[in-house]
């Protein structure tokens, strides 16, 4: 090969070989530039399907553009030769550099570090590595990290294997890119051939680390099947003892045998690392790991420990109050459950929050201390209480009590319990997590929370009397909602949460006066993406803390940032995903936010036909994370679905039974959902949020770039087909409201159809009718669902408290699930010739956006969120 010019790439020399081909470095004569040719071998792509998946997969991994990712250019086959061409990068691999003692920490850290990112971000856009090891990370002269090979793993995927074969396929042992993958990185599913996640990619990182500071494989037998019995059954022997305790519990963690003991995200990790090596960085930890002492070095050793212990001594004697310990996370409430909302006593000991109680059927107001166990509850009202906030003299909390759907009153009640006091009415944006929120002036006379004229009305933050309930609008009212209203220490600064628009939420300061009035028009403050909430003040009033999600609160992330503007937000990196609604004490340096987990899946139920009986549920589509929104295709061979299982919203596509689930189209610059297949079949429209609206977007099943359907400045979402396919239905707030538009795909004028508001069309299969929610807010609530002609016309109400979603349109009738209270939900049908409603089957757990019936109508399938649960977590020492 070496001389030889494959496509316009000249090959030069032979840079290594491996299980997945032979790697070249080669001249791009068209760009001037060398490169990186892996030629793969050809049994590893003689499977058409096997070659398609590959293709598919090194498409995605292409599209990673990440410094610590090896960028590939092209994958193409010239004259028979299938290869892969990807930037070339001088350097070593690891395995060349780690020493027989392991190598130096702050080295070890800086490589690992690097990794964990590259992991993290190819994660994120759905991409598992299936083989990280030593040879697959590239190291420059400057220390900069390149991994190898994203992707290429799938490669050696076949059927699933039964037990007795699971070692079979391994190749010899001088082949090191076995169809498992290399034997010694292996995860334990991935070594019994169970199907692995990214939570595989985290143990095979847990092995790297550790050789990278022992100096020797965490998993090594004489044998491929010694060591497979090691990495299923086996612990890794113990690491030196000079090695910090800090890096052997992430280590430990990465490796744990149980997938769900380990982080669960390769962020989690990255930021463990990454404050360790701040601590390295810093000389808080030794920048080395030395040998083991020998016995004749214990007498100095000893007297140097006395020394070291001394200095400690004196150090905290002494020490500044700037020279405090680093921050220390901690659970502080791990009950069954939803918990969260939390608020700081003044003196910063004492934290009130809501929780749903041990019988997990109403949320109430509860308080706990510090360092201490059992928490009090303070309120025992059948309605939900939440949102409570601690009073200025820390003699009574707020918190706001569910009168009706759309209605609150604010409460006081005594940290120790007893009476309750009304204060006033409000009517909040919703009792949810972007719909609330108290806080108290200094001087405890005036309570803050969001209000409106009327329900579903614009709503604004109004100041509330603590003694007579009497209010005082503040803010102007403007966008949909104004809510989360957070006074700063000395009340000359209001900050608040401005809703724009569906998924866009913004936040404002507004300066005041010593009478509480405004003294400038509110000014907004740069975002942290599209969707920012729960702003909360620093003690010193220079910044805020808030958490930025969107609609999934398994993605949201804290961040703080500068009240004077003049720099953007940075992420508080103690807190990793999954979190909101922050706390900082007033004193005494503590930190309290929300951990919010969920898990929805899609499962199936088969009926005997519309409104008959049904069988079992199956569960068909999984992931640990959320998997919802399914659509048969045409032929119902396929399912298209929403998933989160890459970190980021994106549309994958599965067998129809569940299997070989495949990304479609994830980007973690896009939120892609709501996947809608064409009648023919061979497009699938969904909808995606970049630059801060949605737009609707065409693509093909089979991949390939997305193509832009939508094109005004307003969110446009929420599609569906005519059943003849000229037509996709999108909801648009284009005028103010969201109404039901039309659009040909070919592109051009869109057409409005509502004219009261509407979201979430769906024609009949006749073509004749068109159903659509009425006054839909968010895809947590309800609401009612309507009919009118396709041409246009008269508006009728056919259901009430129906599910985003959650409706079907066949031939007979209507397939529905009702949501009237979450977990008490049915599948329900409408037969349209009788109007009879068919209670069908029940459904325990609580709903997730989406329902679909197979062309033959004997499937159904639906979402539901099989696990929630919510922590409250503790720093110490946050600054």
């Amino acid at each position: 090969m070496i001389g030889r010019t494959i496509a316009h790439y000249e090959i030069l020399e032979k840079l290594g070989e491996g299980g997945m081909g032979v790697v070249y470095k080669a001249r791009d004569t068209h760009l001037d530039r060398f490169v990186a040719l892996k030629v793969l071998p050809p049994e590893r792509v003689a499977d058409p399907e096997r070659k398609r998946r590959f293709v598919q997969e090194a498409k995605a991994a292409s599209a990673l553009n990440h410094p610590n990712i090896i960028t590939i250019h092209d994958i193409t086959q010239e004259s028979g030769i299938d290869f892969i061409a990807m930037e070339y990068v001088p350097g070593k691999t690891l395995d060349e550099l780690i020493p027989r003692k392991g190598m130096r920490l702050n080295r070890a850290l800086k490589v690992a570090v690097q990794i964990a990112e590259a992991l993290a971000a190819a994660h994120a856009a759905g991409i598992i590595h299936r083989d990280l090891k030593p040879g697959n990370v590239m190291v420059t002269e400057d220390g900069r990290v390149k991994v190898l090979d994203f992707g290429l793993a799938k490669l050696t995927e076949t059927t699933a294997l039964g037990e007795d074969q699971a070692t079979r396929t391994l190749r010899p042992a001088t082949e090191e890119g076995a169809i498992l993958g290399t034997v010694a990185y292996m995860s334990p599913e991935q070594a019994q051939s169970k199907p692995v996640d990214a939570r595989s990619d985290i143990f095979a990182f847990g092995s790297l680390l550790y050789e990278m500071v022992a100096g020797r494989r965490a998993f090594q037998s004489d044998t491929k099947i010694s060591t497979l019995a090691a990495i299923i059954h086996q612990e890794p022997a113990p690491l030196a003892a000079e090695t910090p305790r800090d890096l052997e519990k992430i280590i430990t963690r990465c490796l744990r045998k149980d997938p769900e003991r380990r982080f669960q995200h390769m962020s989690d990790a990255r930021v463990s690392l990454l404050e360790l090596k701040e601590d390295t960085d810093s000389g808080k930890l030794a920048t080395e790991l030395p040998p083991r002492p020998c016995r004749r070095r214990w007498a100095a050793t000893g007297i140097a420990a006395l020394l070291l212990i001394a200095a400690a001594v004196l150090w905290f004697h002494f020490r500044k109050p700037g020279e405090e310990q680093q921050p220390r996370v901690t659970v502080f409430t791990s009950y069954a459950g939803l918990q969260g909302m939390p608020s700081f006593s003044p003196d910063g000991n004492q934290v009130a929050f809501a929780w749903q109680g041990e019988k997990q059927d109403n949320f109430d107001i509860y308080v706990k201390v510090i360092g201490t166990e059992t928490a009090l509850r303070l309120t025992t009202h059948p309605a939900m209480d939440s949102y409570p906030a601690w009073a200025p003299d820390g003699r009574s909390i707020a918190f706001l009590r569910q009168t009706s759907e759309h209605t609150a009153a604010i409460y006081r009640v005594a940290p120790l319990g007893g009476a309750e006091r009304k204060i006033a009415d409000v009517i909040p944006y919703r009792l949810s997590y972007l719909g609330g929120g108290l806080c108290w002036t200094r001087d405890g006379k005036w309570i803050l929370s969001s209000d409106a004229d009327a329900p579903g009305k614009p709503s604004y933050i109004v100041l509330v009397s603590s003694e007579t309930g009497e209010k005082r609008k503040l803010t102007s009212g403007e966008g949909f909602a104004e809510v989360h209203p957070a006074l700063s220490p000395d009340n000359r600064m209001l900050a608040f949460v401005r809703g724009l628009a569906v998924g866009q939420s913004l936040l404002f300061l507004l300066s005041l006066d010593t009478e509480l009035r405004p003294t400038a028009a509110a000014r907004q403050l740069r975002p942290a993406g599209p969707e920012n909430a729960i702003p909360v003040w620093t003690p010193d009033g220079k910044s805020l803390l808030f958490s930025n999600s969107g609609w999934d609160f398994t993605r949201s992330r804290l961040w703080r940032i500068s009240t004077s503007g003049d720099s953007p937000p940075a992420p508080v990196l103690q807190a990793g995903e999954g979190v909101y609604w922050p706390a900082v004490s007033p004193q005494g340096n503590r930190l309290v936010f929300t951990r919010r987990f969920a898990d929805s899946n899609i499962w199936q139920l088969e009926v005997s036909g519309p409104g008959g009986r049904a069988g079992t549920p199956r569960q068909v589509v999984a992931s640990t994370r959320m998997d919802q929104w399914p659509a048969f295709s045409p032929d119902g061979g396929r399912i298209a679905f929403e998933s989160s299982r890459s970190g980021g919203y994106g549309v994958w596509l599965a067998n129809a039974d569940g299997s070989n689930p495949q990304p479609l189209q994830v980007d973690p610059n896009y939120w892609s959902d709501d996947p809608a297949w064409s009648p023919d079949g061979r497009t699938i429209a969904f909808d995606a949020r970049k630059d801060e609206q949605f737009q609707i977007y065409l693509i093909s099943p089979e991949g390939g770039a997305p193509r832009r359907l939508t094109n005004r400045p307003s969110d446009n979402f929420m599609d569906s087909w005519s059943r003849d396919g000229k037509w996709v239905y999108f909801s648009s707030n284009r005028t103010g409201r969201f109404e039901v538009w039309k659009i040909p795909p070919a592109g051009g004028d869109a057409i409005q159809l509502t004219r009261n508001g509407g979201a979430m069309a769906g024609e009949s299969p006749d073509g004749r009718t068109l159903f659509f929610h009425r006054e839909w807010v968010s895809m947590a609530i309800p609401t009612s669902l309507w009919k009118m002609p396709v041409e246009g016309g008269e508006e009728t109400k056919v259901l009430d408290s129906v599910g985003p979603g959650n409706w079907a349109v066949v031939d007979q009738g209507l397939w529905f699930i009702n949501w009237t209270t979450p977990g008490d939900a049915a599948l329900q049908f409408l037969e349209f010739a009788s109007g009879k409603v068919t209670k069908v089957a029940p459904i325990s757990k609580t709903l997730a956006p989406g329902l679909a019936v197979s062309p033959g109508g004997r499937t159904i399938l639906y979402a539901q969120t099989d696990q929630q649960g919510s922590e409250l977590m503790l720093v110490e020492n946050f600054r």
